[in-house]
């Protein structure tokens, strides 16, 4: 990691720092906008910003960003989800979240896009709040502020005993010290407790567009420029799925999103049986959910196609082989009705969400392909 300002936010960053150095910054901060355009980088940069005492900040050269930047500043405190700990007394409990977590920001140190935890149930619980008041009951170590950075906020509310975690948390977003920053940062705004919401200054982190990001992943990271395009609009100008999506190519996810699709498209019962069959009955966060963002990359193809614009599918010929390949053709039509493929999009979310609470993959995704199914032949509620 570096403390170069994150890419792609050239407008929104100025607008930090000049309201840090005229001290109006609030000091309860939402971040929200897309998985993966960088608002955890913004925010640690951010708080990098409030440590260091040069003209101008962040430097990347003195004390404060040198930690910083290794994770290891005692004023900055980065929290995300983790794995709940073990049943034990309280500060037992504590103790254990605090280890799990500096191991994780050693390996965050290391590369700021490498998955923690994947597959696993996770959450922010009750334990790491406790750390986090605690923390911001102190006079910061180092520096005048103590910021704290909580990265996907929505995980004290979907998970056990979160709601306590969430409502604990409230008084310290309400009142914080006055030498205490929280920048708080989600992808799923809605999904935060409404109090949360309203004790934080909301602050928009947009994607940057889809040319200006491939134009970066050909210049910055070396990219062919047509993958870098394919990959930039697939991800919606999103930096972080992109870069993911050009180390591992295709991958599983987009193998069994195109098997998934293809049973749909088929329209046979026993298609869609056996593609829901094919998943392991556990690992659903790991494997069904980017499986599930795949699909509904090629729901978005089927659109194109639908509309008369199939130059803009990312995977053309999916879309035509699973077309041409269907025996039963769900609806009767060569093409499903626009109107029909966009039913199938609360299906997508409420299988997303499935995912991410780590339910059964088998009967999520036989859900799934039927209710698609249903809102492809018009019969969404049969």
């Amino acid at each position: 990691m570096t403390l170069q300002a994150p890419w792609g936010h050239a407008r929104l960053l100025p607008l930090i720092t000049r309201a840090a150095q005229a001290g109006r910054l609030p000091q309860s901060v939402l971040l929200f906008g897309p998985e993966g355009v960088g608002k955890r980088s913004i925010a640690l940069w951010t708080a990098a910003q409030l440590q260091c005492r040069e003209p101008s900040p962040p430097c990347g050269q003195c004390r404060d960003c040198r930690l910083a930047v290794r994770m290891q500043h005692p004023d900055i405190h980065l929290h995300f989800p983790m794995p709940r700990p073990k049943s034990g007394t309280p500060q037992k409990m504590q103790e254990a979240s605090e280890a799990m977590r500096r191991e994780r920001l050693d390996l965050l140190a290391k590369d700021s896009l490498t998955p923690l935890d994947e597959g696993a149930a996770t959450g922010i619980y009750l334990s790491a709040i406790r750390n986090i008041r605690a923390a911001a009951s102190k006079r910061p170590v180092m520096g005048e502020f103590t910021v704290f950075v909580i990265d996907r906020a929505e995980a004290m509310v979907p998970q056990a005993a979160s709601q306590q975690a969430a409502n604990a948390f409230l008084k310290l977003l309400e009142e914080p010290p006055d030498f205490v920053y929280i920048l708080l940062t989600s992808s799923r705004q809605a999904a935060l407790l409404p109090t949360i919401r309203s004790r934080t200054a909301p602050l928009h982190v947009p994607a940057p567009a889809a040319e200006q990001l491939a134009e970066h992943l050909v210049e910055a990271h070396g990219a062919d420029p047509a993958v870098a395009q394919a990959a930039a609009r697939q991800c919606g100008g999103a930096l972080g799925p992109a870069l993911r999506l050009l180390e591992s190519g295709d991958g599983d996810a987009a193998a069994t999103a195109d098997r998934l699709f293809g049973a749909l498209m088929s329209g046979s019962f026993s298609a869609r049986q056996r593609a829901a069959a094919e998943f392991s009955s556990r690992g659903a966060r790991a494997t069904l959910g980017p499986a599930v963002e795949e699909l509904r990359t090629r729901m978005r193809d089927l659109l194109c196609s639908a509309v008369g614009t199939p130059e803009l599918a990312f995977s053309p010929k999916t879309v035509e082989s699973a077309l041409s390949g269907g025996r039963e053709r769900v609806g009767g039509e060569e093409t499903p009705d626009p109107d029909a493929i966009l039913a199938t999009f609360p299906a997508l979310d409420v299988a997303a969400e499935a995912a991410n609470h780590n339910l059964n993959p088998q009967s999520t995704t036989a859900v799934l392909l039927r209710d698609m199914s249903r809102a492809l032949s018009g019969k969404p509620g049969a």
